[in-house]
């Protein structure tokens, strides 16, 4: 379809509808703003990083920004739940683990950080987790911090609720419609895709492993790396300890992180964070589980959780697009204050996505905002590692 000659207007562009940019457009819409969520597949697509049943949702992170970013981000998920009519966030508990001298400076380094911040948790050695929660196999070596505040969000359910009340509030969704450029001019920034020419205040650019594509035109490129990662489900056998009643969500502190859920119905889900499987470029994704992964995993689980079924019953893959440091990306591209960006999440990202939406609907009206993002607002400087 060719470009019309003629442009719509609005306040604010959103480029991207995964978990940040439907939150952007659900917090601009909710504050009265005319705001248009850009997609280029569908709302939920399963090509980058917010797709799937579920994400984790904790305080417990060595690093106090994050710490203390995910305590604000708590109410604002409640929030939406109640504005939704739906549930999206099941306090399950959390445990992070260890059981080397490595892992071991991690876990105290959370439980150091949630001390400082005033958030409830418990130091537990391995006797202590396998009283608590037997599903768990830990050396005796092993130690523990428990956080009552993790748990998971319902991924899926979650973007859908953000797009859904954005759109009852107003915004315009274009699901299908890839952008071409980003033009700013002055006071306003020109945003043209296949279909038709816009123009706005502000743009937000949320492209995820696609963000380079997008700073291209506009003269910019970031240091990022995209990786392919995967999950696999776990048969529970029938047991109702899996159940997230009983279970907590986990992180494993070692060589290569592992992490996981309890079961929804599915399965119990783990995966390993950073498992080393990088691309050129988002559109090489081919949802492909690698073999020889699924195996390590089912190795894992098989001396972890052995009263799990250690073969993979389903398996899925999803993008992390990876700053040099782990850290976000959320700032306005230098000289060009109305266009600001927010990626990459370097594989953590989910959990805040409801705060960071605030965070950028403040920043394109205000110029600042109360959330604790001073740690992701670092554009010039990753610029000139180039």
């Amino acid at each position: 379809m060719a470009v019309t000659s003629s442009a719509q207007t609005f306040e604010y562009v959103v480029i991207g509808a995964g978990a940040m940019g439907s939150a952007a457009a659900y917090h601009l819409a909710r504050d009265g703003r005319r705001v248009l969520l850009l997609e280029q597949f569908a709302v939920g697509h399963t090509r980058g990083s917010s797709h799937g049943e579920s994400r984790i949702f904790r305080f417990a992170y060595p690093n106090a920004d994050y710490a203390q970013l995910a305590m604000q981000c708590k109410p604002l998920w409640r929030q939406l739940e109640a504005e939704s009519g739906e549930r999206l966030l099941i306090e399950t508990g959390g445990l992070d683990l260890a059981d080397d001298p490595e892992g071991f400076n991690a876990v105290d380094e959370v439980a150091r950080t949630l001390e400082r911040l005033g958030a409830a948790y418990a130091l537990l050695d391995a006797e202590q987790v396998r009283a608590r929660f037997p599903m768990f196999s830990m050396s005796r070596e092993g130690r523990a911090v428990y956080s009552p505040d993790a748990g998971i969000l319902l991924a899926d359910r979650c973007v859908r609720a953000f797009v859904r009340l954005a759109q009852a509030q107003g915004a315009v969704v274009h699901e299908h419609e890839a952008v071409r450029a980003i033009h700013p001019e002055g006071a306003h920034v020109w945003v043209e895709t296949a279909q038709q020419r816009y123009r706005a205040r502000a743009v937000i650019i949320t492209a995820g492993a696609w963000v380079n594509a997008l700073l291209a035109g506009l003269g910019f490129a970031l240091p990022l790396r995209i990786e392919r990662e995967q999950v696999a489900y776990f048969d529970a056998r029938g047991s109702a300890e899996f159940r997230p009643e009983r279970m907590p969500i986990w992180i494993h502190y070692r060589a290569l992180i592992a992490y996981g859920f309890p079961d929804l119905g599915n399965g119990v889900k783990a995966g390993f964070h950073h498992a080393g499987h990088y691309l050129n470029s988002a559109d090489e994704n081919n949802g492909q589980p690698d073999a020889a992964d699924l195996e390590r995993l089912g190795n894992y689980i098989r001396m972890r959780f052995p009263a799990l079924d250690p073969t993979p019953r389903n398996a899925l893959t999803c993008l992390y697009t990876n700053a040099p440091d782990e850290d976000f990306i959320i700032d306005a591209l230098p000289s060009v204050p109305n266009v600001i960006v927010a990626s990459p999440c370097s594989g953590h990202g989910f959990k805040f996505a409801v705060g960071i939406g605030r965070a950028l609907a403040d920043l394109v009206q205000h110029g600042e905002t109360s959330l604790h993002i001073r740690h992701t607002r670092r554009l010039a400087a990753l610029l000139q590692q180039l």
